[in-house]
């Protein structure tokens, strides 16, 4: 076969050598008999020109293109009205057919209906690298999986054919590594921390925690965290052949996985005897293989470009950079982290990570809020260990089905979609010079999609991808597109349309690196987040500007069990008497407030209009958003939000009798009569901060100037008998009123 193709014109395919002198014996010593379809098959009045089929199989598809052909691309000039993927794809969405075989004689995919799943779902062999690089392993599997037995005999016992148990099976596997995902990072952590604490080479950074230079327990764990979520995050792009584009230099994508990739170190994992305490060499080396995603100068070598982010910054793992660990710890974690025991069988089992989902890292976050991080001091050594926590039953956190998160999506985005979508087609009637597709693209990537309580993201991931497979559609013309034109799609959705809010800092690092792994593109860097998923309270702050106008409202005066109850009464009467005679003096609230806000915005708008095609370009993006958030008009706005939210949750004692504000002295704050200065107005802060006061007017700009989001969903958090609107009051109803835009029609999609 490669003696037949080299010596083919360039503009040839070589559709007929890939099937005649390859691809056709191949499967014949698979056991299939595929035989050429002259005629191509019409559905619905499209056609489907599957080149082969195996009528020992009651048809099973196979269509075999040119060594040429991309899988992903349709042909230029000829050939199918879509890429091969797509056509395969699409073909068994409407047929009874459940599987497929698509091949180009290098690449080998098998693809199975897709109509009931959330993503796309298929098997990949790279034929040409397992052949001529003699990765017998690769062969094994290929053989043993793809064979023609373990494929349906006919339609009426596909449930009963060998494929199809595999697949179920794998999806109870993946159930069961969910939850032992999450007890290997709780392992791994504890590992990694004592590790790092107990080296001998690791004075310094013991003496920062005892000195409290680094927090004793907060900032460590931090650490950990992020050093796991590098760890996972490599791991996911190197078994899906990320970390390099199709095409890249053969020499250094070896170079890599040989001396450099986690991978290695994984393999290493599972020689027990060189999990040596004596060295710390395979430390050093993971240290050097993150530096190769932290700065382009290490990684240039090897065409690796960049990460960034805050995963990825030089910093992200702060004193453990300088900190030393042996190869018996690292090799204990890796393995944790690679080898997963079914606790039906007892089987040990390699973990694949290339098919693990990213929503199973929610079972990470939701398993980690059980435990309080702590460190305690034995003797002369320093102990890392998890204590029983509250946060995750104080928070209510819960992890959402999939059985959930489906209905959710379908009943929340598919009218928005389609809103979107006839507004676009107006345009183009309005306009008919205007492109069709461009103003389709520009409509499906100005929907605003937010999750107010959003965790480690598994309900923004599927809103992600359902946006992405109309977009794909439009740029692609395919209704099943390819899986490098679906992650582009999802990679520019998560770029401009989801939002998130979480009140748990765990929950907003891992909810970015669930997005960074499903928009994660070879040799692009992470897209920049900061604006889009943020940490706070939803529930608990102001929605919009306007309700600074309503002063200090008398619920915050409601006594409550730990106030004062002539304290509570004194400052109840006195803020009724001074709304009552609240000054009437002209007060321009639009030309203060909203000059501040729209001055805000425009500044706004011209950090988000910024490039992210470099790291540089995307550290820059981040010091110039940081810088933002910083500024007077926002902060002075911030404080003032802040206060009138804060008198609902100071205690009305005499200790605080000084730090409470009533409605006049906030109104000559508001008015500018009086600075944002005092022990009141620094309670008040105080307390924002730790409540997590999220105020989405001055979070979100760019979206409530547009008249708020598209469309809101969640699952909120489970308190239990007690409702949100009891355990927040007036502040759910700010909840049910984000605002929406009135021609959406859209309302406020949840769970309870």
């Amino acid at each position: 076969y490669q003696r037949r193709i080299t010596n083919l014109r360039e503009n040839q395919l070589g559709t007929t050598e890939t099937r005649n002198q390859w691809i056709i014996p191949l499967l014949s010593l698979l056991g299939y008999n595929p035989e050429f379809q002259h005629k191509a098959e019409v559905i619905n009045g499209k056609s489907y020109a599957i080149s082969h089929r195996d009528t020992t199989r009651d048809g099973f598809p196979v269509y075999i293109m040119g060594f040429r052909d991309s899988l992903d691309k349709k042909r230029l000039n000829s050939g199918p009205r879509m890429s091969p993927h797509a056509l395969v794809q699409e073909y068994l969405n409407l047929t009874e057919h459940l599987y497929a075989i698509v091949t180009n004689g290098y690449l080998l995919r098998l693809l199975r209906d897709s109509t009931r799943l959330v993503k796309l779902s298929y098997l990949e062999f790279n034929i040409e690298q397992m052949m001529e690089e003699g990765i017998f392993s690769d062969f094994a599997v290929f053989y043993r999986l793809l064979h023609a037995s373990r494929m349906p005999a006919n339609q009426e016992s596909v449930s009963e054919s060998l494929i199809e148990g595999y697949h179920q099976d794998s999806l109870e596997s993946g159930s069961r590594i969910r939850n032992g995902l999450s007890e290997a990072v709780k392992q791994s952590i504890i590992a990694f921390a004592n590790g790092f604490l107990n080296h001998p080479d690791n004075d310094d950074l013991r003496r920062e925690i005892c000195e409290d230079c680094i927090n004793k327990a907060h900032d460590f764990y931090q650490y950990q965290l992020r050093l796991i979520y590098r760890l996972l995050f490599l791991m996911v792009i190197e078994e899906r052949n990320l970390v390099f584009p199709i095409g890249a230099d053969k020499t250094k994508r070896d170079i890599y996985y040989d001396y450099y990739s986690v991978s290695r170190l994984r393999r290493l994992a599972g020689k027990r005897y060189l999990a040596d305490s004596r060295y710390r060499d395979y430390w050093v080396a993971l240290k050097n293989t993150f530096c190769l995603f932290e700065a382009e100068k290490y990684g240039k070598p090897l065409d690796i470009k960049p990460l960034a982010g805050d995963l990825f910054s030089p910093s992200a793992l702060g004193e453990l950079n300088n900190a030393s660990l042996d190869n018996k710890v690292l090799i204990e974690c890796l393995s944790n982290l690679s080898i997963f025991c079914n606790p039906v069988t007892g089987q040990k089992m390699r973990v694949n990570y290339a098919a693990l989902n990213v929503e199973e890292f929610g079972s990470v976050y939701e398993g980690l809020l059980e435990y309080a991080p702590s460190i305690t001091e034995e003797g002369q050594c320093l102990r890392f260990c998890f204590n029983k926590g509250s946060e995750r039953s104080s928070t209510g956190t819960h992890y959402t089905p999939d059985e959930l998160v489906t209905p959710l999506i379908k009943h929340s985005l598919e009218h928005v979609i389609e809103d979107k979508l006839k507004k676009a087609s107006k345009q183009h009637r309005q306009n008919p010079g205007l492109d069709l597709r461009q103003l389709q693209e520009k409509q499906l990537l100005s929907i605003t999609v937010c999750d107010v309580a959003c965790g480690s993201g598994h309900i923004l991931l599927n809103a992600a991808r359902r946006i992405a497979t109309e977009l794909a559609y439009i740029r692609t013309g395919e209704e099943q597109p390819s899986p490098t034109a679906f992650r582009a799609a999802v990679r520019s959705v998560i770029r401009n349309c989801i939002y998130g809010v979480d009140i748990n800092p765990l929950a907003v690092e891992l909810c970015k690196v669930g997005m960074w792994l499903e928009a994660h593109n070879p040799n692009e860097p992470l897209n920049f987040l900061d604006h889009r998923i943020k940490c706070g309270n939803a529930i608990v702050g102001l929605a919009h500007k306007d309700e600074l106008e309503n002063g200090i409202a008398m619920e915050a005066f409601k006594r409550l069990p730990e106030d004062d109850k002539d304290i509570a009464a004194m400052f109840r009467k006195l803020n009724k008497k001074e709304i009552k005679g609240r000054d009437q003096r002209s007060f321009d609230f639009e030309k203060s407030v909203g000059r501040n806000l729209k001055t805000a915005l425009e500044r706004l708008n011209k950090v988000l209009a910024m490039p992210e095609h470099t790291p540089e370009k995307i550290a820059a993006k981040q010091k110039a958003y940081h810088e933002f958030q910083d500024s007077r008009e926002l902060r002075d706005l911030g404080i003032i939000a802040d206060i009138q939210v804060a008198q609902f949750f100071i205690p009305k004692t005499k200790e605080n009798a000084q730090k409470i504000i009533t409605d006049e002295q906030y109104w000559r704050h508001l008015r500018g009569e009086l600075p944002l200065q005092g022990q009141a107005v620094a309670m008040a802060m105080a307390v924002g901060q730790e409540k997590r006061f999220f105020h989405w007017f001055l979070e979100f700009p760019q979206v409530f100037a547009d008249g708020g989001f598209d469309c809101i969903l969640g699952n909120p958090p489970y308190l239990g008998k007690s409702s949100i609107k009891s355990a927040y009051g007036v502040f759910f109803q700010n909840y049910c009123n984000l605002s929406f835009k009135p021609a959406s029609g859209c309302d406020l999609i949840t769970y309870f």
